[in-house]
């Protein structure tokens, strides 16, 4: 019986795969203290009972974190070890739930409109879950992915991407942010088809994977409004200008024959207020996703892909800045800036590219 963050679950530390019969990945609980102080903020927010629904469970980790801030656990899993590991969970932690052994598509599908929190964390993507959740989702309720299939996305197998995204990838030195969005962009434009708004609140890469997290309410007004937000980016291979909308020729240097990705989301991808929230919640203990979380909140306003700092430099041919000096220049002179938890070496600013490329240029260990 393992333990985590005070919860007490069922599952082996094999090698994840898909093979695995119940298996507990220590490399997410990130993941999981993220989803579960996101949860307790919505819970504070919806007014009302709230049914939680874990639909590809596992051990039962995710739902038994959860339970204290939901009023009714729904925990499923098709595999018989599972349903084993679940009900051991359940009695340790001294839990009750309704516990089911389905497809999670044949579950969600029947439960149209019912769950106010839904949770899908699959090995692999989260694709052909969308269209159920979408139907299983409430009117007032919240919603979180996790992708572990990032390459696709992230361009480097952009035939998969496409056959499974309906998205052309890019890969390059902020792929991984392109990755995010083209998901983002298929989480909203399956619940739009079933007149639901999907409103992110949280999303993020770490490592292997991707969350998806968000607000869903059942508003075609809310859904048309945010149809602007899935478009394109544009980027220049010359001068590693970029722009989340579709360009015929680069913006600084005149290059004409850019890259694009998308289509995606091209909005932001976190809720400034609903991460600060985030960040009264969590306990400061938890001290590498409290960590992660201020990184996701600080950039959460600033909607231009990231720049990494080493591959701009080596663009300018200097050596690479500090990346607090360039973020403080930046800063100087009245522009967003901050870290960003795609990259150490990355900033995100809503600066001009030409004055993000003059403070790296004046920043640079060259020039000392």
């Amino acid at each position: 019986m393992g333990e985590e963050r005070g919860v007490h679950f069922e599952a082996s530390r094999e090698e994840v795969s898909k093979d695995a019969d119940v298996f507990y990945n220590p490399e997410m609980r990130l993941n999981r203290d993220i989803s579960e102080v996101a949860v307790k903020v919505f819970s504070d927010i919806k007014e009302g009972e709230l049914r939680y629904c874990d639909a590809t469970a596992g051990s039962g980790i995710r739902a038994f974190r959860n339970a204290k801030d939901v009023d009714k656990l729904f925990i499923n899993d098709p595999n018989p070890e599972a349903q084993e590991a679940i009900k051991k969970g359940l009695e340790k932690n001294g839990l009750k739930a309704d516990v089911t052994e389905k497809d999670a598509n044949v579950l969600l599908s029947e439960k149209r409109n019912f769950f106010h929190v839904i949770d899908i964390d699959p090995f692999g993507p989260f694709t052909k879950f969308l269209d159920s959740a979408a139907r299983a989702s409430n009117h007032s309720s919240f919603a979180g992915f996790t992708a572990t299939d990032n390459s696709a996305p992230s361009g480097s197998y952009p035939t998969v991407c496409e056959r499974r995204y309906g998205s052309k990838p890019l890969k390059n030195s902020f792929m991984h942010e392109t990755g995010l969005r083209i998901y983002l962009k298929e989480v909203f434009q399956n619940y739009a088809r079933f007149d639901k708004s999907f409103e992110p609140k949280i999303c993020f890469h770490q490592r292997h994977y991707s969350r998806i997290s968000g607000r869903v309410t059942e508003s075609k007004r809310r859904t048309n409004r945010r149809l602007d937000n899935i478009g394109y980016l544009s980027f220049c291979p010359e001068c590693r200008w970029r722009e989340l909308e579709r360009k015929d020729k680069c913006g600084f240097c005149g290059n004409g024959e850019l890259k694009y990705a998308g289509p995606l989301w091209t909005g932001k991808f976190a809720d400034q207020r609903f991460t600060e929230k985030m960040l009264e919640k969590m306990p400061e203990d938890w001290e590498k996703s409290h960590e992660f979380l201020e990184l996701l909140d600080s950039e959460a306003s600033i909607r231009t892909p990231y720049y990494d700092l080493h591959e701009m430099a080596s663009q300018l041919d200097i050596q690479s800045p500090r990346r607090d000096k360039v973020i403080e220049s930046l800063s100087e002179k009245g522009y967003m800036v901050s870290r960003t938890h795609f990259a150490p070496t990355g900033l995100r600013t809503d600066a001009p590219f030409e004055d993000v490329r003059e403070k790296i240029r004046q920043n640079s260990t060259s020039n000392l």
